[in-house]
């Protein structure tokens, strides 16, 4: 009896394991999009870049989330005709931090943080665009179609691309009485 209980118990293990690797293929990995890998030191830069210009550190699967956005967001923005350089997404983050009071990183912004950068600034550039509406449509429907995988620890892809909180049944809330 406690023999099999053992094996159970290594089995629970064994697939608790590989179900929290998520991206185990790759080690350090937080998400990949479209075979494009988002490593879990790319996602930390990117996390903690925004809350030091934004002075709130935001939720690593938010930062994620964009992340991901900014892999596919920046190409239809430049078909329509909203491309932005590297250079003009690091000078938009510097106003930024300026604006902010915050301190711009004397060896700059990391390649993650600047890749986030040129999502939010695209996209609202976008939101002015006469094709708004069109190109958030064929934003919206390429995340839909995008293959994602994440790591677990950052929640679960639903079908629009997004990343939303895993809910954990074995997780229970004490009650306030």
């Amino acid at each position: 009896m406690a023999i099999a209980h053992r094996k159970f118990v290594s089995a629970v293990v064994l697939l608790t394991a590989a179900a929290l690797a998520g991206c185990s293929a790759q080690p350090g990995t937080a998400a990949v999009i479209n075979g494009t890998k988002i490593t879990e030191g790319e996602l930390d830069d990117a996390t903690l870049e925004f809350g030091d210009l934004t002075g709130q550190p935001p939720q690593p699967s938010v930062v994620l989330n964009t992340l991901l956005a900014a892999e596919v967001f920046p190409s239809i923005a430049a078909e329509h005709g909203l491309a932005l350089s590297d250079q003009q997404v690091t000078q938009r983050l510097e106003e930024q931090a300026v604006l902010q009071g915050a301190e711009v990183p004397v060896d700059g912004y990391s390649p993650a943080f600047i890749d986030l950068g040129h999502y939010l600034f695209s996209a609202t550039d976008a939101q002015a665009h006469p094709e708004a509406a069109a190109i958030f449509q064929e934003f919206t429907t390429a995340m839909g179609e995008a293959d994602i995988e994440v790591n677990p620890r950052y929640g679960q892809v639903e079908d629009s691309g997004e990343i939303v909180p895993s809910q954990h049944d074995w997780l229970v809330t004490p009650d306030a009485g």
